[in-house]
């Protein structure tokens, strides 16, 4: 069928739809069509839209112009979600450049107005448009604070920042700007998309303070941007094949033959049931800890229950106490290695620090690959 689409003398946009199923979805669907789905289909519930966004994840390293990660229809209008939930629903889907199919009817009588509203947003579908065609990135994910930041390049050298609550209360968020997430400096001007306000300039060494309602994420474009003059350098690495692995059947396997599997190690720590730890010693201070790790456990008979396509794990700084972070779709199978960058507390100045690693359950935790300590330095 793409073969044939492409002998005629006409634009067509070809959308595969196999329902996220298999793997390397990213590697071999762009070949094919002009966007691919990734997951089960959405249903009408506020888990859907957490399920799927830590599907999609990964899919930065594949998509681009004219090959994106769908995300399923929009299931705003349907009169479930709330205002917020619907707005937020729509920031994940268009920063993340998902194609925007509409699941309402768009009819005044049939669809709420303000659900039409958010529809129709010009500046939000400009940024779901936006002519450079990147996905924005997971940058930092505060799982216990229950907040997530994204980012993601825009055309003229602006960025797009969606900071997203997904506690069902009220909160409060300090957005560092110069932080190594976002590394701006400065921006002349930043634009809150849903307020449809201008905040003014930012100093990046400033915090600029949030006000979140439960369940909103709040979307920014900043435009006239300074960037930080640094970049985080991987200090050290900490291979799991270095590490303490104990529990239940926790051990470590190779991961077989393949350049590219279980990068950098080429081995991993499986069977992170519930109890088990992986303990890594002597392990330097910094600004960061990397955590590499495999989590392909798709939600897909479990889509529509309690399916969320994460993996949790904890991490013990020196004997205090675990602190949680619930890790998303990794790559493209269980061999393809992803990395969140997390901040943690407890580290002393040397390199006399122990991290362990932990399983919370009730589900295992991801593979684990190993640690790496990041340092902020002058580019």
């Amino acid at each position: 069928m793409s073969q044939a689409l492409d002998a005629v003398d006409r634009p067509i946009l070809y959308q595969i739809c196999q329902w996220g199923v298999g793997t390397d979805l990213g590697v071999w669907a762009p070949k094919w069509g002009n966007s691919w789905r990734i997951s089960n289909d959405i249903y009408n519930s506020w888990s859907s839209i957490w399920r799927i966004t830590n599907q999609v994840v990964p899919f930065w390293k594949h998509t681009g112009v004219g090959k994106y990660a769908d995300m399923d229809m929009l299931t705003i209008g349907l009169n479930v979600l709330s205002l917020e939930e619907e707005r937020f629903h729509f920031t994940m889907w268009a920063i993340n450049k998902s194609p925007l199919t509409i699941g309402a009817p768009m009819s005044a009588t049939l669809t709420p107005q303000a659900s039409l509203d958010i529809l129709g947003n010009e500046e939000a579908l400009a940024i779901n448009q936006d002519a450079l065609g990147e996905q924005a990135r997971l940058v930092r994910r505060y799982t216990e604070e229950e907040y997530d930041i994204w980012a993601g390049n825009l055309t003229d050298d602006r960025l797009v920042v969606a900071v997203a609550n997904w506690r069902n209360a009220s909160q409060t968020v300090a957005l560092n700007l110069s932080s190594p997430a976002l590394k701006i400096a400065a921006a002349g001007a930043v634009r809150d998309v849903w307020g449809a306000q201008d905040l003014g300039a930012a100093d990046g060494s400033e915090e600029l303070t949030l006000e979140l309602a439960g369940h909103e994420a709040k979307l920014l474009v900043l435009s006239d941007i300074t960037r930080t003059n640094t970049a985080l350098v991987e200090a050290q690495y900490y291979p799991v094949t270095d590490a303490v692995v104990e529990g239940g059947t926790a051990t470590i396997t190779q991961c077989g033959s393949g350049a590219d599997e279980c990068l950098p190690v080429g081995s991993k720590a499986v069977n992170l049931y519930p109890g088990a730890t992986v303990t890594f010693s002597n392990v330097s201070s910094g600004a960061l800890l990397a955590i590499d790790y495999i989590n392909y456990d798709v939600a897909l008979q479990s889509a529509w229950s309690t399916g969320s396509n994460t993996r949790n794990l904890t991490l013990s700084v020196n004997g205090g106490g675990p602190k949680r972070w619930a890790l998303p779709i990794s790559g493209g199978d269980w061999f393809e290695t992803g990395r969140l960058e997390v901040e943690v507390e407890g580290l002393d100045q040397g390199d006399g620090n122990v991290v362990v690693v932990g399983a919370p359950g009730p589900d295992p935790a991801p593979d684990l690959v190993g640690l790496a300590v990041l340092e902020e330095r002058s580019a």
